[in-house]
């Protein structure tokens, strides 16, 4: 279980870190408005968890026979949740294809919910908060230096293998 935590909250902090930068980089009007009002960095972190969920997916077995949306579902069986999906529905956040570092009502499920609510959540936002409010404070002129990085191939982790910037 340790072992477990301690890999999971590595993982998921470092996706925070380097998916919240690349949205950043991508969305020029959401990184000057951060720039003119750092005390915005928690509700950008918590947009950057909705925008690009550092996990995809999580596969969980059903309790009890259900339907969902005309689909029935047996006790016992395995489902996968799409919660990289879930965070862009429609139905949920307006616009949810936006960037929007001002977004209200952002409850996201990038940590999970209930009892599989992630344990680490509030490590990895104060750490996402840090490392994204400390390079947008020091590096005013940080860009991308070109569109060739990269994402890992992991169909539950949404994360880059290198994000190469200037500033």
């Amino acid at each position: 279980m340790c072992i477990l935590l301690m890999l999971a909250g590595h993982e998921t902090t470092t996706n925070i870190i380097g998916n919240g930068l690349l949205a950043l980089l991508q969305n020029r009007d959401q990184l000057e408005r951060l720039y003119a009002d750092s005390g915005m960095i928690e509700t950008a972190v918590e947009e950057f968890l909705r925008y690009e969920s550092p996990i995809q997916s999580a596969a969980r077995i059903a309790m009890e026979d259900i339907e969902i949306g005309g689909q029935r579902i047996d006790k016992g069986q395995r489902v996968t949740l799409m919660l990289g999906a879930a965070n862009r529905d429609r139905e949920r956040f307006s616009n949810p294809d936006r960037l929007d570092i001002t977004r209200e009502d952002n409850r996201h499920l990038s940590f999970g919910f209930g009892p599989h609510f992630c344990l680490g959540s509030a490590l990895a936002r104060v750490e996402g908060q840090a490392v994204i409010g400390t390079v947008v404070q020091r590096w005013p002129g940080v860009q991308l230096a070109g569109d060739d990085f990269e994402w890992r191939y992991n169909p539950s982790f949404r994360s880059l293998i290198s994000l190469p910037v200037a500033y």
